[in-house]
């Protein structure tokens, strides 16, 4: 087996650390590896829920402000969406207080984030009655920004800058870009593409750990949005092909599938990938995919890697989810006869199990248990 796929336990990899120089103090770091794997913190499908439910209550309560005609329709929304963000700064603080097991913590920071949805809603919606899309994108940027790394709470930075992912597209899309004429359908394609490339890029480098854990939520909102602008190519691509002559989505998943190579020499150790045959295989046989496959399949595959490699099990889960959803569409939007859709699926297939059987014959890769 090679060194870099060489596996090892905590012991013993600290043990190498410490023999190369690299570690001055064993025992502090088994202590906090100790800790890290005892934390008592809620499962992931937890605080997604109590995430989800916080912003139920937000869109609640800011039905009942506009209901009751507490705030003006007219605003100003900018004066009540920094009242509310400077209370939901002081309850979150207060929670910091607490013990992290409290119901007490958990039900100030519920409602911090409650507090804080509302606050930046009614701070967007200043904006966005001045310049429609792009002024959501701009007024929820700046709003972001300022509350980013002030209010640490993961849920609001992940769907914060999921929402600032959302509002560019939005705003490519229909202001400008796209008002139906062929003209402009070019432009408009070629920046979502270029917009999905630089989102994969900063995940990648925020999930390359060359950035503090900070930044996590905010590569996770960048992989939310890659996957609204490859469902968005991968649904309405073929009409725009149609209509405009270009193909946006032979375009997308080159890309992917350039993304995907680089997480296969990243994974095989940089350089040395290069030197294996079977691996180059794997390359060429990836950029061949980016022709026929639906992009959005490329995506999955992607997240799968990278999870795998990295034991993310949210990236996993997503790649895992995102497979079988495209397949479906690739399958039903393919213009063939069933028996061809048929052929093409067992072949595909066959080439698959091909690969993986000259992989293990070769070594390059290790049994999976099952």
């Amino acid at each position: 087996m090679p060194e870099y796929q060489a596996q090892y336990t905590i012991p013993g990899l600290l043990a190498r650390l410490q023999s190369e120089g690299q570690l001055e103090d064993r025992e502090k770091a088994s202590e906090f590896i100790r800790k890290l794997h005892t934390r008592d913190d809620p499962p992931l499908y937890l605080r997604a829920l109590i995430g989800f439910g916080a912003f139920i209550s937000s869109l609640f309560l800011l039905g009942f402000l506009f209901a009751s005609d507490l705030i003006d329709e007219d605003g100003p929304f900018i004066i009540w969406g920094l009242g509310f963000i400077g209370v939901a700064f002081g309850l979150w603080k207060r929670s910091r207080k607490e013990d992290d097991a409290s119901f007490l913590k958990t039900f100030l920071t519920v409602l911090s984030f409650t507090w804080m949805a509302v606050g930046k809603t009614l701070f967007v919606l200043e904006f966005s009655e001045e310049a429609d899309e792009w002024g959501v994108f701009f007024g929820l940027s700046l709003i972001t920004s300022a509350t980013y790394f002030v209010y640490r709470l993961t849920i609001d930075r992940f769907l914060s800058c999921l929402g600032v992912c959302c509002a560019l597209t939005a705003a490519i899309v229909e202001n400008g870009f796209f008002n139906r004429d062929i003209e402009d359908i070019v432009p408009m394609g070629l920046s979502l593409c270029g917009l999905a490339a630089l989102q994969g890029t900063l995940a990648a480098y925020l999930l390359s750990g060359r950035v503090g854990r900070k930044f996590l939520p905010m590569a996770y909102a960048l992989v939310g949005g890659l996957t609204v602008n490859v469902f968005l190519l991968t649904l309405q691509g073929p009409r725009l092909e149609e209509s405009s002559g270009f193909p946006f989505v032979l375009l997308l998943g080159l890309l992917l599938a350039a993304g995907l190579v680089a997480l296969m020499v990243r994974a095989a150790g940089g350089r040395r990938a290069f030197r294996s045959p079977r691996l180059l295989a794997a390359m060429l046989g990836t950029i061949v995919c980016g022709f026929f496959i639906s992009p959005g399949i490329l995506l999955g595959v992607c997240l799968l890697v990278y999870g795998y490699g990295h034991h993310d099990r949210l990236l996993t889960a997503v790649g895992g989810l995102l497979i079988p959803v495209f397949l479906f569409h690739w399958y039903y939007d393919m213009d063939l006869t069933l028996t061809e859709k048929s052929v093409v699926l067992i072949g595909s297939g066959l080439a698959m199990v091909a690969g993986r059987f000259l992989f293990c014959r070769g070594g390059a890769s290790e049994e999976v248990d099952a």
